[in-house]
């Protein structure tokens, strides 16, 4: 059971597939839950189309630097399709559009919550204590002055630790291309 569900996938398919489902599932469903809110059958449908595409794609999947990363990225591309699918047959009336977000580019908030929820997800690899310095200072924008106050640490200490962060994080962002 401590094989990775993708390996597994190539070799017993069924298998496979039943313990990414189990892996990755909920993680999928969280994730896809931050954009698509609370519409759980749109979800399910992009959960169940995004492992028909793990399916179809199992003998390539192995080739990619890595998997779960990928299958986040086919799931967020499903979720986008679906959203203008669904945007361009939803007729509105006028007072549901004067009350809209005046944002035209919604894919740009879906772009970025992507890059975040990834950045996130390669913070785990940083020590503990460069995970909580990186994540308040680049995503919820503390400067080092609170930094400093926050987690009762000298400047240096927090400008070492975020200078290592965020090397570590380059590092690992540029072996996913």
């Amino acid at each position: 059971m401590d094989e990775e569900p993708f390996k597994i996938l190539l070799r017993e398919p069924v298998r496979g597939m039943e313990l990414i489902m189990a892996k990755h599932g909920a993680l999928l469903k969280n994730w896809l839950r931050k954009f698509l809110k609370n519409d759980d059958e749109l979800i399910q449908d992009v959960i169940s189309e995004t492992f028909m595409e793990v399916w179809i794609a199992r003998d390539e999947i192995l080739k990619k630097d890595n998997p779960s990363i990928w299958m986040m990225v086919i799931a967020k591309n499903i979720a986008l399709k679906k959203l203008k699918y669904n945007k361009k047959r939803k007729k509105a009336s006028i007072k549901e559009i004067k009350n809209m977000p005046s944002s035209d580019m919604p894919h740009k908030d879906l772009h970025y919550r992507e890059i975040k929820d990834i950045i996130l997800l390669k913070a785990q690899e940083l020590t503990p204590r460069e995970r909580e310095i990186l994540i308040a200072s680049k995503i919820d924008e503390m400067d080092n002055k609170e930094l400093e106050e926050t987690f009762g640490l000298q400047p240096q200490r927090v400008r070492n630790l975020l200078s290592s962060a965020v090397a570590k994080m380059r590092k690992m962002l540029k072996e996913m291309r």
